[in-house]
């Protein structure tokens, strides 16, 4: 409401009633007042409304900030443990390769075994040795070698290859023998 508004002065005329001057006079003096008040409701509800969305600002600017240096700390977190992975990887690798190395050297030094008893065999007689005929046992302990060897190579089981020998050959330490041949053999 302005000065205008409340000093107007189209009211109806009666002939009762209060004196137009009097009237007159009260309304200037109340439009004064108002005027030299340091500010209307209006003004002060301004200016509570413009601290608060200032305070809610000031509060969000806060939040982003604090939220900013959480998620920094956060991605920092994860790139940590992200090395920390890739460096157990690279030990890993490294391992596997040691044990890559491993098996093919064992693996070289099986063939070169196998080349080299193949051989054997072959200045044997060319033929491995057969088992002597049934109801006799041989002495010989490189045939019974041999034999128990190409049994263990086909995958028969142990227990199965010491019968065979105790009904074939007299050796002294069959036990022994497959011992030595069942691991030639990587079983």
């Amino acid at each position: 409401m302005d000065r205008d508004e409340i000093e107007r002065q189209d009211f109806p005329a009666v002939r009762r009633g209060y004196d137009p001057g009097a009237v007159d006079a009260h309304l200037r003096r109340i439009a004064d007042e108002l005027e030299t008040r340091p500010g209307s409701l209006a003004a002060g509800t301004s200016s509570q409304v413009r601290t608060i969305i200032e305070a809610a600002e000031s509060s969000a600017d806060e939040m982003r900030a604090e939220a900013g240096r959480e998620a920094s700390e956060h991605v920092e977190r994860v790139g940590d443990a992200a090395k920390q992975m890739l460096d157990k990887l690279d030990t890993l690798q490294r391992e596997l390769d040691r044990l890559l190395g491993g098996l093919q050297s064992t693996a070289a030094s099986l063939s070169g075994s196998l080349e080299e008893l193949s051989r054997d065999v072959g200045t044997l007689g060319g033929t491995p040795a057969a088992p002597p005929p049934v109801g006799e046992r041989s002495d010989d302990e490189a045939g019974a070698r041999l034999v128990a060897l190409n049994m263990a190579l086909e995958g028969t089981p142990r227990e199965e290859t010491a019968r065979f020998l105790a009904e074939h050959y007299a050796v002294g330490d069959v036990e022994g023998l497959l011992d030595d041949v069942y691991s030639s053999a990587g079983k």
